[in-house]
């Protein structure tokens, strides 16, 4: 899904991203801090953030090493309207008020997400059947 939303960017940002597949490569359960460290066994010399959204970033304390991950990453929430503040760095922006869970439920129940998908990563879920979509 995330290549297939690559697309969707203009050509200057697409060269400056990179899509691996570390975690689905991975045998059994995956955790943010592993695949982490793997990066940083790839990327020795480059620092990493983690972007979150807001309903993330309020359970961020639940993650399976919360604590040694926040010693490694720098963490960035991405804060949506209405939202409490997180306690980590946080950056606005001017995006509808809807959450991934908002969205796996919206697909769920077969509503239009049309207004809040792009096309492509709207193809791909479909295509896919993922959250129960086809």
């Amino acid at each position: 899904m995330c290549t297939a939303a690559l697309g969707d960017l203009a050509d200057s940002l697409q060269e400056k991203v990179s899509v691996l597949d570390l975690e689905v490569n991975r045998s059994g359960p995956t955790f943010t801090i592993d695949t982490i460290n793997q990066l940083r066994m790839i990327y020795p010399r480059d620092a990493f953030t983690i972007i979150l959204g807001s309903d993330a970033a309020a359970k961020f304390d639940e993650w399976y090493r919360a604590e040694a991950l926040k010693k490694i990453v720098d963490i960035l929430v991405v804060k949506r309207p209405g939202q409490s503040k997180s306690g980590f760095a946080e950056v606005e922006i001017d995006a509808i008020d809807i959450s991934a869970t908002q969205i796996r439920e919206a697909i769920t129940k077969r509503a239009d997400l049309a207004p809040v998908l792009s096309p492509s990563v709207l193809t791909y879920i479909k295509e896919n059947g993922l959250y129960g979509s086809k």
